[in-house]
């Protein structure tokens, strides 16, 4: 009987033994076999040391040893992750505007003669540096009056010219006709000083609040500019208009039912005193407006009142020479008023900033009704330039210019 007995004992410690299990101390446990501490260690283990004992277990002997497994908790596999909002600004989609095929005139290779221009007049907030603050209470605009003979008016803007650089360059032809006119060497331009807002504030009368431009480059969808300008009170009343630029960005600054005829393309100084000679031998219009780009440009390359930029100087004093010489050639200087200004200065560079080398531009009125050899001693603002020229061709001001006309000129 007791061998019966020892013979099923040794029988059963066998069986177990097979399993995975030892006698000790009259305790049955688990053998440390192969893998079976690996499995141990990730029962007892939280969700958190998964991964590390999935890579350490060694019931996964193929296992690339580079290879990186990651074993999520259940409730994390189960469970609907919650979506990353990313901010509107940190989107890498790019919107796509649409812009009104009219609110941009049509640049061309060549010289272009357009009947009118279009832009459209309602403004679009637009990313911009401090805009020009409107004064509380604005003088309000005196009484037009005629000037007796001034039929014409023809506006020369030259494009970044400082007047110290005037006073500095050999300009002629600019130095006869100050000794016949009224001349200001401290003029002001808006404090946002760069070409397409301070040439918006002189032909609308307007501070850059207002017109609605304060931004030097257009973008896609840029609206243009608010009116009127002194383009579109002159057309109304019945009068001729021109313009001649060449920067073709300016084309933003043209209204619809303003411009009579147009010149609008990247051109130096030479093209666009080609084209304001055409036009006044073809037959002077009421008013014309002409722009010089090349001071500017070199200003950029080489540096406000560097030597190039002196010498663009005086190469833009030639083109008004000849401009003026057409006006003298075609009998209309006795019955036009004249006016020479810039849009704004530079330093170093670059220009605008609210810089006195930016800012401080030449203004220069020559025309019937106007003392020779005048020095302008009152304020003058770019914006003034407009209601200058409504008031010398006896038409309305708009109420809601900022600008008031120079009558100083006329004293």
């Amino acid at each position: 009987m007791s061998i019966k007995l020892t013979a099923i004992a040794t029988l059963i410690i066998l069986i177990l033994g097979s399993a995975g299990l030892t006698l000790r101390g009259g305790i049955w446990n688990l053998t440390e076999s192969p893998g079976t501490e690996a499995a141990a260690e990730i029962i007892n283990n939280s969700p958190d040391d998964l991964s590390d004992q999935f890579a350490r277990s060694t019931s996964a002997p193929d296992v690339v040893e580079s290879a990186t497994i990651a074993l999520l908790p259940p409730a994390q596999n189960i469970s609907t992750p919650t979506p990353l909002l990313l901010p509107e600004t940190a989107s890498t989609s790019t919107p796509v505007i649409n812009p009104t095929p009219t609110s941009t005139p049509t640049s061309s290779p060549t010289a272009t003669r357009l009947p009118s221009a279009t832009a459209t007049s309602t403004p679009t907030p637009a990313p911009s540096p401090t805009a020009t603050s409107l004064p509380a209470t604005p003088t309000p605009a005196p009484t037009v009056t005629p000037q007796a003979g001034i039929k014409y008016v023809v506006i020369i803007s030259v494009d970044g010219m400082r007047p110290d650089a005037l006073a500095q360059a050999d300009t002629p032809h600019l130095d006869k006709l100050i000794a016949q006119g009224a001349y200001s060497d401290h003029a002001q331009t808006i404090s946002l000083s760069e070409t397409l807002p301070a040439h918006a504030s002189m032909l609308s009368g307007m501070l850059a609040e207002k017109h609605g431009i304060l931004w030097g480059v257009p973008y896609i969808g840029w609206p243009g500019m608010n009116g009127p300008t002194l383009f579109n009170v002159a057309h109304d009343a019945g009068l001729s208009t021109a313009m001649v630029f060449g920067k073709e960005k300016m084309n933003y600054l043209v209204l619809p039912n303003s411009v009579d005829k147009l010149f609008g393309i990247n051109s130096g100084d030479t093209e666009i005193k080609n084209q304001a000679v055409t036009i006044i031998q073809a037959g002077l219009p009421n008013v014309l407006f002409v722009h010089l780009p090349d001071t500017d440009r070199v200003g950029h390359m080489f540096g406000w009142m560097s030597a190039n930029q002196l010498q663009s100087v005086t190469f833009a004093d030639s083109m008004i020479g000849e401009i003026v010489t057409a006006l003298e050639n075609g009998g209309y200087m006795p019955n036009t008023l004249l006016i020479v200004t810039a849009d704004h200065g530079g330093h170093g560079k670059s220009n605008g900033d609210d810089s006195p080398e930016d800012r401080t531009i030449p203004w220069l009125a020559v025309g019937p009704g106007i003392p020779a050899g005048v020095t302008l001693t009152g304020n003058i603002n770019i914006y003034d330039t407009a209601p200058t020229v409504l008031y010398a061709l006896n038409l309305p001001i708009p109420e809601v210019w900022d600008g008031l006309p120079i009558l100083e000129i006329f004293q």
